[in-house]
């Protein structure tokens, strides 16, 4: 709540205290003084008598001007006020929506938001309903309107700093959508932020149905943060690459950056340019890392012998105002980079007209969380490649392609590798149906031209929010294919033709796009959806991804157990333990960075480590902020005020009251 005057003119009024004191200095007596020996014993008799008539005196200046300033007070107007929604006065249906992303742990912007929340439920007329949540959810359940002022604030009070961030437009109105059967003519979302620019898929937040309150204090907030740490093995020893990235318009000179893996403590002082990310390297011995015995997947585990090879490592840099992603974990094994080779079937001169710019940029960007190493190569470079050294290969409209490179791809597959294939109108449907008959999941038919939308089947393997966004799918252009059996259509078009379709090879996958991956025969490259479904592909548990250490807070982990481990559990950071059914071998529950511990039939087994997401590092904030740092409140938000003069007006007669009867008890 926020205090105020409604009258503050009045406040001058506060000026007549002096009257009182005035009348009190005139009002005593003073003359001149002679001495009579004959009286000095009535005077010394009268003395407790005048010592009492001055405590009165000053106990009736005291009460007399403190009930002027009272009914000075009351004429000002006190009243408290806090922010609601604007509409009418009557019962509203209200979703108050608490940002806990963690870029809300700088400073003590979650404490400011819940005073705002804290607020709003305070000026909820009665018979309204109310939703109070949070950004990112946690294991609440189903949104549902509340109507007790009791249960908002329980809710509240569990909100908490997650360490992960949402899609902000998809959960806003997911909390509209639970106000539609709660009564109330005004319905309203209040979006409690820093309003930080993660987590918006657009550049504008406006709503009709959408209030934001701005509750960070500045304008540009600074932030310094470990964004990534990769490891490339040599023969001898292992070379750390450790990013900081510098988010503030200031140079950073000489800051220190720590690293630990191995039994070795290594540091280095960093100057990071405005804006800009360093990258420092440092080399560890093998011996710290691998010891005699290389972590070996196809080992017997079931003797209970876990080879507690697996060396841990964190780096670290000063800890500031947002200290979450100052420190990053990293767990290093026999082998954990993931190399992706994309091929590019159309180079251009202008990179942005070439056939993989879309492609490499989503490539880019998971790389930046997940460490994976980025390789681009033209058709004639790949007919000669060796892809031992890749996990995931993706083909863009690779019209060349020899027996050689064929056989290649098949054994890259038949290995645990991931193929993902985009088709253009450089394929040649015969030509790919004889080289790569082994390969493909589906024959090719034909190219075929016409608008289409994207159909999701019964159980896409690709999240829910993938198949939500489908619909911004336009396909104009693609290529007819029937699916071999056993292949796997994953997306279908309208009309029954597929969109995308898996194969299981060996180990591996193979995957078949029926278009391309620019923009030439559709904009999936340019929507919502072509992100997730392209990290889709280095998550997807029984790739060449298995026996991946590393990961981010909120991924969904294949856990590398036994077939004929009895019991397995996964141990959290903070020593919360999960167990995993063993048909699936998923761990869905990465909420906290940090090592996690996965132990089979009671001893330990390996590692993995979870980190922050380092997009949520970045605190600029979204471009239609309201203006000025200071600016919490946007247009769609009123001041609601509470009248206390009445308090001040009855503290106003109680003093009069206590004047006369102290003048009574002095009398």
């Amino acid at each position: 709540m926020n205090f105020s005057f409604l009258n503050p003119l009045f406040l001058i009024g506060i000026a007549a205290v002096a009257l009182p004191v005035i009348a009190h200095l005139i009002s005593r007596k003073s003359g001149v003084v002679k001495k009579f020996p004959a009286v000095r014993f009535l005077i010394a008799s009268r003395g407790d008598a005048s010592a009492r008539s001055r405590l009165k005196d000053i106990l009736l200046l005291l009460l007399r001007a403190l009930v002027i300033v009272l009914l000075v007070l009351v004429f000002a107007k006190p009243a408290l006020f806090s922010f609601a929604p604007a509409g009418s006065g009557g019962p509203k249906a209200l979703a108050i929506i608490v940002d806990n992303s963690f870029s809300m742990g700088y400073g003590d912007n979650l404490e400011r938001a819940r005073e705002k929340a804290s607020e709003l439920i305070e000026t909820l007329p009665d018979g309204s309903f109310g939703i109070v949540a949070p950004l990112v959810a946690g294991e609440e359940g189903r949104l549902s309107p509340s109507s007790g002022e009791e249960a908002l604030r329980d809710g509240l009070s569990g909100i908490k700093i997650s360490s992960t961030f949402t899609d902000n437009e998809k959960r806003l109105e997911e909390a509209f959508s639970a106000l539609e059967g709660a009564p109330g003519q005004t319905k309203k979302v209040v979006f409690i932020t820093d309003l930080q620019k993660n987590g918006w898929q657009n550049e504008k937040a406006d709503r009709d149905w959408l209030d934001i309150i701005d509750v960070s204090k500045e304008a540009a907030p600074a932030n310094h943060a470990v964004t990534g740490i990769d490891a490339s093995y040599g023969k001898d020893a292992v070379t750390l690459g450790l990013s900081v990235s510098n988010f503030s318009d200031k140079p950073e000179e000489q800051l220190l950056a720590t690293m630990s893996a191995g039994g070795e403590e290594l540091s280095a002082y960093l100057d990071i340019p405005p804006g800009g990310k360093v990258l420092n390297e440092f080399t560890i011995p093998g011996e710290y890392i691998s010891g005699d015995k290389p972590f070996d997947k196809a080992q017997d585990r079931s003797s209970g012998d876990a080879r507690d090879t697996f060396k841990v490592g964190s780096a670290g840099i000063p800890r500031d105002r947002l200290a979450v992603d100052d420190t990053r974990y990293i767990v290093l094994s026999d082998r954990d980079d993931f190399n992706v080779l994309i091929v590019d079937g159309d180079p251009r001169e202008d990179a942005r007209l070439s056939e993989t710019y879309y492609l490499a940029r989503a490539a880019e960007t998971i790389s930046e969380i997940t460490g994976a190493h980025i390789t681009v190569k033209d058709n004639d470079s790949f007919l000669g490649e060796k892809l031992s050294g890749y996990d995931l290969v993706f083909l863009a409209n690779v019209g060349d392609v020899t027996e050689a490179s064929a056989k290649e791809l098949a054994e890259f597959a038949d290995r645990g590798g991931t193929a993902v294939i985009f088709l253009g109108e450089r394929i040649r449907a015969s030509s790919y149906n004889a080289l790569l008959k082994d390969l493909l999941p589906a024959e090719l038919i034909a190219e075929e031209e016409r608008e289409v939308k994207i159909v999701p089947l019964p159980q896409p393997i690709f999240p829910k929010e993938v198949g939500e966004r489908l619909s911004q799918v336009g396909v104009r252009k693609h290529i007819k294919a029937v699916p071999y059996p056993g292949a796997e259509v994953l997306l279908g078009l309208e009309g029954g033709d597929p969109f995308m379709i898996k194969k299981s090879l060996g180990k591996g996958s193979v995957f078949l796009i029926t278009s391309t991956a620019d923009t030439s025969w559709n904009n999936f490259s340019i929507t919502t959806v072509f992100l997730p479904v392209v990290k889709g592909f280095l998550d997807m548990p029984g790739s060449a991804n298995e026996g991946r250490r590393n990961f981010i807070v909120g991924d969904t982990i294949a856990i590398d157990a036994s077939a004929g481990a009895d019991r397995v559990e996964v141990i959290s950071p903070s020593g919360k333990r999960y167990v995993i059914d063993t048909g699936s071998a998923l761990f869905e529950k990465a909420y906290e960075p940090g090592i996690y511990t996965v132990r089979e039939s009671g001893k330990d087994f390996y590692k993995f480590s979870v980190n922050v997401d380092p997009r949520e590092s970045n605190l600029e904030k979204l471009e239609t902020a309201p203006e000025g740092p200071d600016a919490e409140i946007t247009p769609g938000l009123v001041k609601v005020y509470r009248d206390i003069w009445r308090y001040f007006l009855w503290g106003a007669v109680m003093l009069f009251i206590s004047e006369a009867a102290a003048r009574a008890v002095f009398s």
